[in-house]
């Protein structure tokens, strides 16, 4: 009786630490990421926020991740295609996508304003400006070859396929990061597809962000900001001495510089972002970073600050370093 009421104890344990979030497997491991109730929660305003801790940072026993995938993750799958966002969305990230409009008034994913890095375009169209073409000129070239041959047929996707996608996963949510879009344009297509909770709208100006939210009011908003450490500062403290107002979260780059003993160590020091963490955490924003280049010690430092909102490039080496970190957590 003694056994059989200890393996009941442990499977009751088990029940509750996979039931706090989605549990995804990952070459034969798993990764705990936020649950889509959770995501549904965030989406319906709802927060968990207590006293001066963030609605979405989880205890040290309930350490859920939560990633976006920079540009659908472009170093393993071919940037902005949907290839690339069906691979994050099986990882349990947030895809991004960039988002431009065609001659003939569609909105597709692309990043760059020409064809010519990502696609096998001829330089004659290669090199045009994407908004000088039809959507049937876009989707003529391989977007995936140029990455790997395994990729090879990939196509740029419009929009539209993205959220038609979406419309029947409600767990699988996506970025959009503003490029060449009008913004009414694209807040109808959002309502046509009824995909608003499932939508992060992304820009580098603040005034987008608040535009964009009263005419999609259901979507959240991300201000992301790069550029130099004083500027990432000056521009961090202009949105909090704003109130953070329209915004929902606020995403910080961070470059790095390689010591002598190959230590990641970032440009914006930990004094500025412990105080990014504490202002973000007081207005119920969530406080997103992009380290460009991390190692599993560089992440380690960023988890124990508390961040528990990342974009990066690599999204499965992403989830492997979380994997490391949560097993000793």
């Amino acid at each position: 009786m003694r056994k059989i009421g200890l393996v009941l104890l442990v499977l009751l344990v088990l029940v509750g630490y996979i039931g706090c979030g989605k549990v995804i497997k990952i070459s034969g491991k798993e990764m705990v990421v936020g649950s889509p109730k959770e995501l549904k929660e965030i989406n319906m305003g709802k927060s968990t926020r207590k006293g001066n801790k963030a609605k979405m940072v989880p205890t040290v026993t309930n350490s859920k991740i939560w990633f976006q995938a920079h540009r659908g993750g472009l170093r393993e799958a071919p940037e902005n295609t949907m290839a690339a966002f069906r691979y994050v969305w099986e990882l349990g990230g947030i895809p991004e996508a960039d988002i431009r409009t065609t001659k003939d008034n569609i909105i597709f994913c692309l990043h760059d304003s020409t064809l010519r890095r990502t696609t096998n375009a001829p330089a004659a169209v290669g090199e045009a400006n994407v908004s000088t073409l039809m959507l049937e000129e876009v989707k003529a070239w391989d977007a995936g070859a140029t990455f790997s041959p395994d990729f090879a047929g990939e196509k740029i996707p419009a929009l539209a396929e993205v959220f038609a996608e979406m419309q029947d996963q409600p767990e699988n949510h996506v970025y959009l990061d503003l490029k060449q879009v009008d913004l009414e344009h694209l807040g109808f297509l959002i309502k046509e597809y009824e995909v608003d909770k499932q939508v992060i709208f992304c820009h580098n100006r603040q005034e987008s962000l608040i535009a964009f939210r009263s005419i999609t009011p259901g979507v959240r908003t991300m201000l992301w900001i790069g550029g130099k450490p004083e500027e990432i500062k000056s521009q961090f403290e202009r949105a909090h001495q704003s109130g953070f107002k329209g915004l929902d979260q606020v995403q910080l780059h961070l470059r790095n510089t390689t010591t002598v003993k190959g230590e990641t160590i970032y440009l914006l020091e930990t004094k500025f972002l412990q105080y990014a963490i504490d202002k973000t955490r007081a207005s119920d924003v969530d406080l997103e970073v992009l380290p460009f280049e991390f190692d599993d010690a560089s992440l380690v430092y960023l988890l124990d600050l508390g961040i528990r909102w990342f974009a990066t490039d690599y999204p499965n080496r992403f989830a492997r370093s979380v994997r490391a970190w949560q097993a000793n957590h």
